[in-house]
């Protein structure tokens, strides 16, 4: 199953789409899209894909990505369940590069913004005040049509483009080197990891999963992802035990053996080579919140 090619309907009436999106879970499947995408998560939880970055996502999350990045949103499983009544919302404006035309994307006055098009191939995180402005805005930009919806996007990007606060995401070893016409695994990889990472999970396993041998899945994924299955399979790991340990409902020995970890050390160990804190000490650092 390939990276989906996703096409974005903006409507006859508009040049970019402005979408407010309640549902029960986000769209959870390894895609892309020639438009770039400003994305709020007003309210929502969950692991985030970009390129080769993983991340959890919480409320409030902002991340703006370039055209044809790869990526996926995978909310935490309780959104899954039948009896789930959690929902998710969030506002995504998708634009091509030049919507607004190619002479005057091109204007000299324009050039922090292609630069900022540029950087968004890697994807790029939204923080601290500038953070603040941009869901300021974009809550806006909902209400408004005609020329504003123009002017409230353009003083988006610029304040995006002019921040400090931001964050790349993906390596641009990745960006370098990902294929979207060969990908055709991928999607079933991660899902199937998802569905799995609190059991245990061989080489063997995933790689019947997907129709190859061992030897052949670990050298596709490294190929593809540019770390190892056991680098990514401890990052969801570590991702859900931090979300655990946030919510301190369970003693950290719990917390272990529920992220799929399997014995202490080994669970203290990736944790620490992946957040540079213990357990323990991330703990401490929450809670004192």
């Amino acid at each position: 199953m390939k990276a989906i090619l996703r096409k974005v309907d903006v409507g006859k009436d508009h040049s970019f789409s402005v979408r407010e999106d309640i549902f029960p879970y986000l769209y959870n499947h390894w895609h892309y899209h020639p438009e770039l995408e400003l994305t709020l998560i007003r309210k929502g939880r969950g692991i985030r894909l970009v390129g080769d970055n993983l991340e959890e996502f919480d409320d409030g999350d902002i991340i703006l990505l370039g055209s044809n990045l790869p990526h996926m949103w995978r909310n935490d499983p309780a959104y899954f369940d039948k009896s789930s009544v959690l929902h998710v919302e969030a506002i995504a404006i998708h634009f091509m590069a030049n919507f607004w035309g190619t002479s005057f994307y091109d204007l000299p006055e324009m050039k922090h913004i292609r630069d900022l098009f540029e950087r968004a191939r890697q994807g790029i995180k939204i923080k601290g005040k500038t953070r603040d402005l941009v869901q300021t805005k974009m809550e806006a930009i909902l209400q408004v049509t005609g020329v504003k919806r123009i002017e409230y996007l353009l003083n988006l990007l610029e304040l995006i483009a002019s921040s400090t606060t931001c964050e790349i995401l993906s390596s641009s070893g990745f960006t370098k080197t990902y294929n979207l016409t060969n990908t055709d695994k991928i999607n079933d990889i991660y899902v199937y990891t998802f569905n799995h990472f609190k059991s245990r999970i061989t080489i063997k396993d995933i790689a019947e999963q997907v129709n190859l041998s061992p030897h052949s899945f670990c050298r596709y994924f490294k190929t593809r992802t540019l770390k190892t299955y056991w680098q990514f399979l401890s990052e969801i790991r570590v991702g859900y035990a931090c979300k655990l340990l946030i919510e301190n409902r369970i003693s950290i020995s719990q917390v272990c053996y529920e992220s799929g970890f399997h014995n202490l050390s080994n669970f203290n160990r990736c944790f620490k080579s992946i957040t540079n804190k213990t357990p323990l000490q991330y703990f401490k650092e929450y809670s004192d919140f």
